[in-house]
């Protein structure tokens, strides 16, 4: 008698170990699910975002993105891309605006005087290097080249921040 009950007693248990092992498949939620919905035409074109088909803020989403790890990764490397591409948009701009400078006042006319040449009245113009305006040139260059690259990245990050997030409702 003593066995059966421990028998018994022993297959209730592993009836319970069992169903604690049972993984569910977690099932869609339309009102978790966020979907951009784009708005305006041409340059003036722009995105909401809902949830369950509810206008969001921006804020709000980005609170449901950082509450899931994957997608808070996505996000934060967005950010940091973004954020980037800004610092590498002002070097752009500093960068720029000195080579204009640099070409400015290094240019053909800008040592200008008048003068005889040969018995004739003639501008005389000095000679000098633009090869700082150049060198700017190109360092600005590579400044815009570093901004585009760096907002295209956080686009994408951004998208698949999205994605993470929306992947574990499907």
């Amino acid at each position: 008698m003593k066995t059966l009950i421990v028998i018994t007693i022993s297959l209730l248990f592993t009836s319970f170990l069992v169903k604690a092992q049972d993984t569910t498949k977690f099932r869609a939620q339309p009102d978790s699910v966020i979907k951009l919905i784009p708005f305006g035409e041409g340059r003036h074109t722009s995105f909401l975002y809902t949830i369950g088909g509810k206008l969001q803020t921006p804020e709000d989403v980005k609170i449901r993105l950082l509450s899931y790890a994957p997608s808070a990764q996505e996000y934060s490397q967005a950010k940091n891309n973004l954020t980037w591409g800004y610092v590498s948009g002002g070097g752009f701009v500093v960068a720029q605006l000195a080579a204009v400078i640099e070409f400015a006042t290094h240019n053909k006319h800008a040592g200008e005087t008048t003068g005889f040449v040969n018995g004739q009245p003639e501008f005389i113009y000095q000679h000098h290097s633009l090869t700082g305006a150049y060198v700017l040139t190109g360092i600005a260059t590579g400044f815009l080249t570093a901004a585009i690259i760096n907002w295209v990245k956080a686009g994408k990050h951004g998208n698949r921040a999205l994605k993470l997030y929306n992947q574990r409702f499907e």
